[in-house]
């Protein structure tokens, strides 16, 4: 059988595939954040929202290796971090629970207490993706994002954390 060569998506599959992902607040906000923050999936899964700054639009993103980097978010990331907040909390209000202090953004239960687990998301992206008719992984959304930065001038510099931790997991052998 031969070994699948997923690529990342292009503008319109992301715009489609985020689409898609929307029809579920949490697993949208999930794509979009992976997309346009260019984190892994591992990453954005231990994400808590004590990591979110939405005053100043920073996001802290802490590694596996234990090293953290920083993202600036756009205007429309913040907005869409605050809208996904709320529902959290209207969520967690409607059933009357309250929302643990260190919840996890993408959190599987209402108090945010749990973490999701990274293979969960790795396997729904892909079905998404399936979906849509494409064989994709979670694991090229970092360079999709990077990409998609330095095609708008972004400085690559700026972007030297991200892509190397992106570089570096390519150049990685699979384990058997």
């Amino acid at each position: 059988m031969p070994t699948p060569s997923p690529a990342p998506p292009t503008r319109a599959q992301a715009a489609t595939i985020v689409r898609e992902a929307s029809n579920d607040p949490g697993w949208g906000m999930f794509v979009w954040l992976a997309m346009t923050a260019g984190a892994r999936g591992g990453e954005l899964c231990a994400l808590r929202w004590d990591d979110v700054d939405l005053d100043t639009g920073v996001l802290t993103i802490r590694s596996r290796a234990d090293r953290q980097g920083r993202v600036v978010l756009d205007a429309q990331t913040v907005t869409l971090l605050r809208a996904y907040l709320a529902h959290c909390a209207a969520q967690a209000a409607i059933l009357g629970i309250e929302r643990h202090p260190g919840a996890y953004v993408f959190s599987p239960s209402p108090d945010g207490r749990t973490a999701p687990g990274p293979g969960t998301a790795v396997e729904r992206y892909a079905r998404t993706c399936a979906g849509l008719g494409w064989t994709m992984h979670l694991d090229q959304l970092p360079h999709y994002a990077a990409t998609e930065l330095i095609a708008a001038g972004v400085d690559v510099r700026a972007l030297n954390w991200r892509l190397k931790r992106g570089l570096s997991r390519i150049q990685r052998r699979p384990k058997a």
